[in-house]
């Protein structure tokens, strides 16, 4: 496991030592820890961002199925670039993919 050092102010780093004192953990744990739920917790606010979107394309009844795939495609392809996802290769039988 590689790690770093950073800095904090003196506040923060009182407020992990007491946890770290209180969870009887490591300092480098528990503030582990922290940056991990944050991460996940702002993971799954942008999660619910994405479906709420891909909810209100795929409910319009104004759109046809074709219009409707082309949103999705153009919304998921906004997000991967935006994101710094990696754009997997996938194969379709009906056609060669656009991205």
């Amino acid at each position: 496991m590689k790690r770093r050092t950073i800095r904090i102010r003196e506040e923060a780093y009182n407020y992990i030592k007491e946890l770290a004192k209180e969870r009887k953990k490591s300092m480098c744990e528990v503030a582990s820890e922290m940056i991990t739920e944050r991460a996940e917790g702002d993971s799954k606010a942008l999660l619910s961002l994405l479906i709420a979107e891909l909810d209100d394309i795929l409910r319009d009844s104004k759109l046809s199925a074709e219009r409707k795939v082309e949103k999705i495609e153009a919304l998921l392809y906004t997000w991967i670039v935006a994101n710094k996802l990696p754009i997997w290769e996938v194969e379709s039988s009906s056609a060669s993919p656009k991205w």
